[in-house]
Formats: C-alpha cells, structure tokens, sequence
C-alpha cells in the first residue's frame, strides 16, 4: 500500500466539496496510488465509509484506484455515481483517449470540474524531491536529472536515491524502466522500440508493423503513451528508457520491427533523416534505405550528412563510391582528422580514381593541411596533381602556390580556363586577386577579389575550400590599411561567420586600435578555436593585445601558449600579421631565437615573390619595431629600405617609410617634433593609430625641449585617442602651460600615468618592458622638462596634464617600497 502523501491544493479542494468528487489522471508512477492512499484517510476521518465496488450500496464513499484496468461496464457504473452525485466518487486511471467508456467518465467529472491531471514534474519539483530525499538541490544535478528522466516520477526518484548513495543515476534510472517493462505488458517494449526508431504512435502504422489488430493498436498507442516512458511533445522514449525496450526485446525482436518499419515506409515514401538513420543501426540492409540515406545526406548540414552517410554504409550502400563525399562533409563539419584519414585513402588508390574524384581529394587533403598550418603541404599536394588533372580547379591550385611561395608553379596553374559556373568564376578571380596582389596593381587586385565576393556561388558553401574569398580579401585590407573595408567585407556575410572570419574581424578591431573589442572577441572565439591555422592568429591576437597593454605577465603567458602552433607552424603570405605579432613578444622577452626560423622562411617567401609591396610592407613595419625593442637601430635599417621601396607602389607602404625613417632619427637622437607628428598621424590615418601614438610618446621621451616635448605628448594622446582633442602642430605651447592633456604610449609615456599611481620603477619597469634603471632614466627627463622642483610638485603637475586617470590600481610594493618618482 502506498505511504499517504499530503494533498495539493486543487485535490484538497476537490475532496472537500460536498459531495467530494475527483477524477485524478496521470501516467504510470505518477504519485496517483499515494494521493489515493491520503484521500481515503482524508474522507474515513470525516466519517465516511470508504469502498472500492460502485455495486455496494453499504459505502457512502467510492475511491478507485486504476480505472484504466476495468471492463468498460465498471467504468460507465462509476460515471452513472459521479452523474447522480449520491455519494463521494474519488477515481484514478491512466489517459486512454482511445476508449469511449474513459472518455464518458472523464466527462461526468468535467460537469463538475473535477478533473485533476498529474503532470511530469518540473526542475523545481524535482529540487523539492531531492530536498526531502537530504540532497543539496544544485541546478546543474537537478537538470540533468529531468533531462534523463523527463519528469517522470518513480523514475525521477530512483535516479535522486541513487544521488545520494553516490550510485550511478543513469543506471539506477534505467534499472526503474526494466523493472516497469517486466511487469506490464509484454507488448509495451515492443511499441516502445518502434518509437524509438521513428515510428509514429498511429495506431494505422502499428497495427501492421506489431502485426496487431486495430483495436489491439489502439490499446498499445495509450499504454505507450501512458507509461511515462515518452517524452510529453515527441513520442520518443525519455533518455533513461532509451535503449531498455531494445535490451527487453532482443536483437532479433529489434531487427524484425525494425525490417517492418522499414518496408512501410519505403514503400510509403514517408521516410525522415532521423527515422532512416535508426532503422539502418538498428540493422536494416536494404538498397532503398541505403539510396535514401545518400540522398539525404546530399541536403543535410556536415554534421549531420556525415552521420547519414556512414548510416548509409551500414545499410548497404558502396563505401569506396561515398569515400570522397564522406571526406568534404567530414571536413565541412569540422573533422579535419576523419576528412585526412579519409583522403589519405583515396591518395593511396589515386591510380584507379575517376579524375574528378582525384581532383576533388587533392583540393579536401590540400585544405586539410591549409587548416592544420601547413600551406606548404597544400602546394606540394596540387604540385603532384600537376594542371593536367586539376581541371576545374586549377584556380584554387594557383591561389595556393601563390600564398605558399611558389609564384612559378601557381603560373602553370593559372591558364586553365574556368568552368561556366559561379563557384569557378569566384575561384578565378581570387587566383587573379591574388597574383594582381603580389605582382601588380594593387586597385586591380581588390577588384578581382571584391567581384570574387559577389560571384561567390552556393557550391562554395559546400566544398571544402583553402581559404575563403572574404578572408583573404580582408587579409590584404589589413595589410594595407584599409580597415573599413575589411570590417565590410566580413560582416557581408549573409550566414553565419566561421571562427576564420571572426577571428579576422578581432584582428581588424586590434589593428585599428579597438582593445576593448578585440578582448572581447578573442575571450568569445577562444573555445571555439581548434584548427591550428585559427590557433595562430587567435595567439597572434592575445600577444598583440598583452603588448599594447603594458601587461608583461599576460605577454609572458600568452607567449607561451602560442609555443605548440609556433614550433610546427609553416609560414605562408596570408599568416604574416600573426607571425609579426609573435616576433615581437619573443624579441620583448628576449626570446627571438625561438621564432627566427619563421621569420627567415617569411623573408625567404618574399623575396621569392620579389618584394610584393602590398604583402610585405606589414611584416618590415614589425621588423622595424622588433629593431626598436631590441635597441638595434642597425637591424631597422634593411627593413626601411624594404619600406622605402614598397612606398614607390602604395601610400600605406609610404607612410610606413616616413614612420620607419622618423624612428631612426629618433633613435640617433635626431628628432624633429614636425616630423614625429607628421609621421604618427599619417600613422593613424591608415589605421595604425596605437604606433603613431607610440612614435610620438617615444621622440617626447628622447627630446630635451620642454615644449616639444609637452607637444609630441599631445601628438601621442591625440593620434590613440581622437577624443582627447584637437591635435596641435608642432613645436607645443610652451612649458609654463602644462594643464594641456599629455599622452603616453603603452611603453614609455605611461611611465606618467604609473609613476603618479604610485608603482615602483621594478614594477613600472615590468608594466613596460624596461629596466627600472630606465625607468629612472625616464623619470628624470620628465622632471626636467617640466621643471619640477621636488617629488610633489612633479606629481602635482602630471596629474594637471591629466595623468594617472587611466592608469590601473596602484600595485603593492616589489622593491622595499621605493616610489619610483624621486
């Protein structure tokens, strides 16, 4: 007998009208018996003479317990009681839509509102569950616990039972299932495993599939449905009962339902994605499953073609014919593992391939390798397909060899002539793109990649590809200053963007000057980056972003983690932004030996391309810095020339050029404030406002003018800051108006802005990348130059200039406490 369980509000209610009357419904292991159990007690404390017979006259109170199991007689005696209201009728039954004597005494209680129908329980319900049962209701257990049990009740409690005894909930779960299965209906499991493999409960499709009757059908349909098994909204069996029918049933009893199940709906042509999956792992083989598997698959997103098309293999489709397709979805899908083992099989057996299926697994290995980092693998791959066999894709090839270094290769690639199709002529124009890029007119070349943007077929979507037009296009805006256009480009995308594209739209947000953005990015992509040509520019960005922020301990990690892609990385024309960022840290703590190779191979790549000025004028801008952070002026020297002669070809290698030229003479100690200012706002002007800004806060360091000084400062505040105010030409006001906002760079300007936030030259030298005796050096200059008289006075007049304001809390003492201001 159930334990007695106190009464909701509305079956209290119910209970206590005059006369009582309630119907409770619910599916089995609801709590049905246990709410009877308490309204019996309920009712003999009120002096009723409680029954189960609706025949018996001697009780003046009937509570019946599983009216689902009556002949249909009993039940439509019940309803006649309920209809005539001489007594109290308190009923329980499972839902049988299907039988008119349940739906007449259904009814009798509707007249009354007296229904009450007991629901899966909810989240919440099971916390209260689980609180009576001594667990701590955390939300994630007590989600995972509705998740597998769907809310049913007994299952639900034995999955908390086993919580708290520290037993796997999963499988006492299950065990609840079996136990239910054993003593129902020993048909139960078998319509329970129709459900599971996409059956509808439609008693028309059961009744033949279970080889049934109609009205049998109809009983199972309620039963199912009625067991707490199914889910509410889906007919399909809630995770803990799902794979227990099966157990129950057997293999063989599974396989015949299944080759049923399979026959009717083949022949009914009324087969979903889902239901044609499980019949073929349930063990159909039939050619019609395996064709419809295919066909399937074809218009299914990666993932889940990939699914259907090894669902297709087992029901008997030929697995060497699908071995190229399985290889592009597996790679669309992300399975860059799956697509390389798949293609290396195909490569191995390149001898007998059809040439179109040859092709098309050179271009799958080629993009593989492209995505893991190695483009030279790529170029070596369209390299022995040779232009005779690439057809089609003789573009793509061309586009590869190119960005691998291989300018005399990608030109034998480059006559074949396209295919009267979207996706060729987008290929096309990309290879034009690219080669108009390196060796030509650099206009021609955004026009070739822009109308590959719009040329860009549907077809692209679902092949495997290199790269894409809206990534390199953005790659070339990036390497020439022309940041709105990139953001266009890869924001026109009418999909979703891929982590490639978001990623570079990070780097447009870092380039421009955008921390806060390009933070936010690279904290979103992070768990999303697992393709190790996605690994380099997302470690490429968190370096970039530590070193514009002054943060030694996030350079130092972020250095370190970008190790793994550093060291087996292969260097190619459209990873030059990355690479030059790593160069950078390593040369800021003192590690250049461990990135020299790449940078070698990246020098190598462009001189075999002849200098293309578009290309490389970014990675001799960071050759330039790398000589400033190392202090050696001789090594600046052979990238300015590089930029010297770029700046005969583009205006961004030009400014580049001034901005080289202005840094050497600041470095020999020649610095002249209109050319400092000229230099950082031309800078600025082709998105590169963070070294403008650094150029300037270097030559106001390095000047012995107060006023020129105070001015390049305004020049370095301006330029990073377009709100700070109105640039002003240079020479400056003079010394003795020092309320004029002064600005830093994140290396030495900032030495202000940390020495009145009170840090120590240890710890102002580590938030910069200099010695403390450098720091000290810095601090000196700057209390000469505004003619400061003591330690207070200086303090006094740079937060009148308005620094300290951005600096970040002042950090406890690392040297005896020793203010790094004198």
């Amino acid at each position: 007998m159930p334990q007695p369980v106190s009464l909701p509000r509305d079956v209290a209610q119910a209970v206590a009208a005059s006369p009582p009357r309630l119907l409770l419904t619910g599916p089995a292991g609801s709590g049905k018996s246990a709410l009877l159990s308490s309204v019996r007690q309920t009712l003999a404390d009120r002096g009723l003479t409680v029954g189960t017979d609706p025949d018996s006259p001697a009780t003046s109170a009937l509570v019946v317990d599983d009216a689902h199991t009556l002949p249909a007689e009993s039940v439509l005696a019940l309803a006649e009681q309920v209809r005539r209201g001489e007594r109290a009728v308190v009923v329980a039954t499972e839902p049988r839509p299907h039988r008119s004597d349940l739906r007449a005494l259904s009814s009798a209680f509707g007249a009354h509102s007296a229904l009450v129908e007991l629901r899966p329980l909810s989240p919440r319900e099971i916390a209260g569950r689980a609180a009576t049962l001594g667990l701590t209701p955390r939300p994630e257990p007590i989600r995972a616990v509705h998740r597998l049990t769907g809310g049913t009740r007994d299952v639900v409690d034995a999955a908390l039972v086993a919580l708290r005894d520290g037993t796997d909930p999963r499988r006492a779960a299950a065990a609840r299932v079996r136990d239910r299965l054993a003593g129902d209906d020993p048909d139960l499991p078998r319509i329970l495993v129709l459900a599971a493999l996409g059956g509808t409960l439609d008693p028309l499709e059961v009744a033949p599939v279970l080889g049934v009757e109609a009205d049998r059908a109809r009983e199972l349909v309620d039963a199912a449905r009625a067991s707490g098994l199914l889910t509410v909204d889906g007919d399909v069996p809630i995770p803990a009962a799902a794979a227990v029918p099966a157990t129950v049933l057997g293999s063989h009893g599974v396989r015949t339902l299944a080759h049923r199940l399979a026959t009717l709906r083949l022949d009914a042509g009324l087969l979903s994605a889902d239901a044609a999956r499980a019949l073929a792992e349930a063990g159909v083989a039939d050619a019609r499953l395996a064709d419809l598997l295919v066909m399937l698959a074809a218009e299914a997103a990666p993932a889940q073609a990939l699914a259907l098309y090894d669902a297709a293999i087992r029901a008997g489709a030929d697995a060497d014919a699908l071995e190229v397709r399985r290889a592009e979805t597996a790679g669309l899908a992300g399975d860059l593992v799956t697509a390389a083992q798949l293609t290396d099989r195909l490569l191995d057996r390149a001898a007998t391939l059809p040439g179109d299926e040859l092709t098309a697994a050179t271009r799958i290995a080629a993009t593989v390798a492209a995505r893991r980092g190695m483009l030279g693998r790529s170029a070596d791959l369209y390299e022995w397909l040779g232009p005779e066999r690439a057809g089609a894709d003789a573009p793509i090839a061309a586009t590869v060899l190119l960005a691998a270094g291989r300018p005399g290769a990608a030109a034998r690639f480059g006559t074949a002539a396209p295919a009267p199709t979207s996706s060729a002529a987008s290929a096309q124009l990309l290879a034009a793109g690219l080669r108009e890029s390196v060796g030509g007119d650099g206009r021609v070349a955004m026009n070739s990649l822009t109308r590959a943007l719009s040329v860009h077929g549907a077809g692209d979507r679902t092949r495997l590809l290199p790269d894409t037009p809206e990534a390199v296009t953005a790659l070339l805006c990036l390497h020439s200053g022309e940041l709105a256009h990139a953001a266009a480009v890869l924001g026109r995308a009418t999909t979703v963007p891929s982590v490639r594209h978001r990623l570079l739209a990070a780097w447009t947000a870092l380039v421009g000057g955008d921390l806060p953005a390009a933070t936010a990015a690279a904290d979103e992509l992070a768990p999303a980056v697992t393709e190790q040509r996605d690994q380099l520019f997302l470690h490429g960005l968190r370096v970039g972003l530590a070193r514009r922020g002054g943060d030694v301990g996030a350079l130092t990690a972020a250095w370190t983690a970008a190790q793994g892609v550093v060291a087996e990385y292969s260097v190619d024309l459209l990873s030059l932004l990355p690479l030059g960022e790593l160069w950078l840290a390593a040369v800021r703590l003192g590690e250049a030996d461990r990135i020299a190779h790449l940078i070698a191979q990246a020098q190598d790549l462009l001189s075999t391309l002849d200098e293309p000025p578009l290309w490389g004028a970014t990675l001799h801008w960071y050759g330039v810095q790398a000589a400033i952070a190392a202090d050696r002026p001789a090594e600046l020297l052979p990238h300015a020339r590089a930029l010297g002669a770029a700046a005969e070809s583009t205006a961004y290698a030009s400014a580049l050029a001034r901005a080289g030229q202005a840094w050497l003479r600041v470095l020999q100690g020649d610095v002249d404030p209109v050319r400092v200012q000229a230099a950082a706002e031309s800078l600025a002007a082709i998105g590169l406002p963070w070294d403008g800004a650094r150029l300037a806060g270097e030559a106001a360091l390095r000047v012995d003018d107060t006023a020129a000084a105070t001015a390049l400062l305004q020049v370095a505040r301006a330029v990073r800051h377009p709100s700070a105010g109105p640039r002003t030409a240079a020479p400056a006001p003079a010394a003795e108006s020092p309320t004029a906002p002064s600005p830093l760079s994140d290396r030495e300007a900032e030495v202000a802005d940390l020495v009145v936030a009170g840090l120590t030259y240890r710890e102002v030298g580590s938030r910069l990348y200099i010695s403390a005796k450098t720091v000290e050096h810095h601090v000196a200059r700057i209390r000469r130059r505004l003619g400061a008289g003591s330690r207070s006075e200086l303090i006094s007049m740079l937060r009148a200039l308005g620094h300290g304001a951005e600096a970040r809390q002042p950090a406890t003492s690392g040297n005896g406490g020793t203010s790094a201001c004198p």
